[in-house]
Protein backbone atom coordinates (compact mmCIF):
# COMPACT_ATOMS: atom_id res chain seq x y z
CA UNK A 1 0.00 0.00 0.00
CA UNK A 2 1.13 3.40 -0.90
CA UNK A 3 -0.09 6.57 0.32
CA UNK A 4 1.79 9.80 -1.28
CA UNK A 5 0.87 13.10 1.30
CA UNK A 6 2.11 16.74 0.94
CA UNK A 7 2.66 19.49 3.13
CA UNK A 8 4.36 16.54 5.63
CA UNK A 9 6.92 17.88 8.48
CA UNK A 10 9.86 15.57 10.10
CA UNK A 11 10.87 17.48 13.17
CA UNK A 12 13.09 15.11 15.74
CA UNK A 13 15.52 16.05 18.74
CA UNK A 14 19.15 14.64 19.81
CA UNK A 15 20.19 12.84 16.95
CA UNK A 16 23.84 11.41 16.47
CA UNK A 17 24.94 11.51 12.84
CA UNK A 18 27.46 9.72 10.59
CA UNK A 19 28.08 10.96 7.13
CA UNK A 20 30.15 9.16 4.83
CA UNK A 21 31.13 7.29 1.35
CA UNK A 22 30.89 3.61 1.98
CA UNK A 23 30.47 0.50 0.68
CA UNK A 24 26.79 -0.69 0.65
CA UNK A 25 27.98 -4.12 2.56
CA UNK A 26 29.41 -1.59 5.53
CA UNK A 27 26.50 0.22 6.44
CA UNK A 28 25.36 -2.82 9.37
CA UNK A 29 28.64 -2.28 10.74
CA UNK A 30 28.22 1.52 11.02
CA UNK A 31 24.79 1.22 12.56
CA UNK A 32 26.42 -1.15 14.87
CA UNK A 33 29.28 1.25 15.52
CA UNK A 34 26.87 4.06 15.92
CA UNK A 35 24.93 1.66 18.86
CA UNK A 36 27.52 1.37 20.73
CA UNK A 37 28.67 4.82 20.74
CA UNK A 38 25.23 5.90 21.86
CA UNK A 39 25.72 2.98 24.34
CA UNK A 40 29.31 4.20 25.81
CA UNK A 41 27.54 7.66 25.82
CA UNK A 42 25.08 6.92 28.78
CA UNK A 43 21.99 7.35 25.94
CA UNK A 44 19.15 5.06 24.25
CA UNK A 45 18.33 4.75 21.02
CA UNK A 46 14.63 6.45 20.62
CA UNK A 47 13.35 5.04 16.99
CA UNK A 48 14.46 3.34 14.25
CA UNK A 49 17.53 4.68 12.31
CA UNK A 50 17.03 7.20 9.03
CA UNK A 51 18.73 7.12 6.11
CA UNK A 52 19.45 9.84 3.34
CA UNK A 53 21.44 8.89 0.22
CA UNK A 54 23.19 11.29 -1.51
CA UNK A 55 25.01 9.22 -4.15
CA UNK A 56 25.39 5.76 -5.54
CA UNK A 57 28.58 4.88 -7.26
CA UNK A 58 29.04 1.23 -7.78
CA UNK A 59 28.98 -0.27 -4.98
CA UNK A 60 29.88 2.90 -2.98
CA UNK A 61 27.37 4.62 -0.66
CA UNK A 62 27.60 8.23 0.05
CA UNK A 63 24.62 8.35 3.22
CA UNK A 64 23.61 10.13 6.17
CA UNK A 65 22.55 7.86 8.68
CA UNK A 66 20.63 9.20 11.56
CA UNK A 67 20.07 7.70 14.62
CA UNK A 68 17.38 9.68 17.26
CA UNK A 69 18.43 9.11 21.06
CA UNK A 70 17.12 10.49 24.08
CA UNK A 71 19.60 12.76 25.38
CA UNK A 72 22.56 14.90 24.09
CA UNK A 73 25.88 13.81 23.99
CA UNK A 74 29.24 14.64 22.49
CA UNK A 75 30.08 14.11 19.00
CA UNK A 76 33.17 12.29 18.29
CA UNK A 77 35.69 12.71 15.01
CA UNK A 78 32.82 9.68 13.43
CA UNK A 79 29.75 10.83 14.60
CA UNK A 80 27.74 13.78 14.99
CA UNK A 81 25.54 14.89 17.50
CA UNK A 82 22.23 17.16 16.13
CA UNK A 83 20.09 19.11 18.13
CA UNK A 84 17.22 18.65 15.94
CA UNK A 85 16.47 17.67 12.34
CA UNK A 86 13.23 19.53 11.16
CA UNK A 87 12.30 19.28 7.36
CA UNK A 88 8.63 21.27 6.51
CA UNK A 89 6.72 20.88 3.40
CA UNK A 90 8.04 17.82 2.73
CA UNK A 91 6.43 15.39 0.11
CA UNK A 92 6.23 11.53 1.60
CA UNK A 93 5.22 8.34 0.68
CA UNK A 94 3.98 6.08 2.86
CA UNK A 95 4.44 2.75 2.46
CA UNK A 96 3.42 0.00 3.88
CA UNK A 97 4.67 -3.86 2.37
CA UNK A 98 7.26 -6.20 1.50
CA UNK A 99 11.04 -4.55 1.49
CA UNK A 100 11.48 -5.75 -2.05
CA UNK A 101 8.39 -3.46 -3.29
CA UNK A 102 9.93 -0.22 -1.82
CA UNK A 103 12.26 1.01 -4.83
CA UNK A 104 8.80 0.66 -6.77
CA UNK A 105 7.23 3.21 -4.14
CA UNK A 106 10.53 5.64 -4.67
CA UNK A 107 9.84 5.77 -8.09
CA UNK A 108 5.85 6.59 -7.92
CA UNK A 109 6.63 9.22 -5.54
CA UNK A 110 9.68 10.53 -7.84
CA UNK A 111 6.55 10.01 -10.57
CA UNK A 112 4.18 12.48 -8.15
CA UNK A 113 6.83 14.90 -8.09
CA UNK A 114 7.11 15.14 -11.60
CA UNK A 115 3.78 15.11 -12.30
CA UNK A 116 2.56 17.60 -9.66
CA UNK A 117 5.48 19.81 -10.68
CA UNK A 118 7.10 19.82 -7.28
CA UNK A 119 10.86 21.38 -6.97
CA UNK A 120 12.61 19.04 -4.54
CA UNK A 121 15.15 20.91 -2.28
CA UNK A 122 17.03 17.91 -0.55
CA UNK A 123 17.48 14.69 -0.80
CA UNK A 124 14.90 11.95 0.07
CA UNK A 125 14.99 10.83 3.57
CA UNK A 126 14.29 7.12 4.45
CA UNK A 127 12.26 7.27 7.77
CA UNK A 128 11.17 3.86 9.00
CA UNK A 129 8.52 3.85 11.24
CA UNK A 130 7.90 0.40 11.93
CA UNK A 131 9.28 -3.13 11.32
CA UNK A 132 7.72 -6.35 11.62
CA UNK A 133 10.18 -8.66 9.49
CA UNK A 134 7.78 -11.29 10.25
CA UNK A 135 5.08 -10.38 8.35
CA UNK A 136 6.16 -7.31 5.78
CA UNK A 137 3.09 -7.52 3.89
Amino acid sequence: MLEIKENQELDIDNIISYRGKIKQTEIENVGKEMENYIQNKGAKRKGNPITATYAVEGDIIDIELLMPIDVSVDSSDKFVFKNKIKIVNAVVAAFKGHPMRLQDACGRLNQYIAEHNLQPITVGYNVTKKTDMLNPD
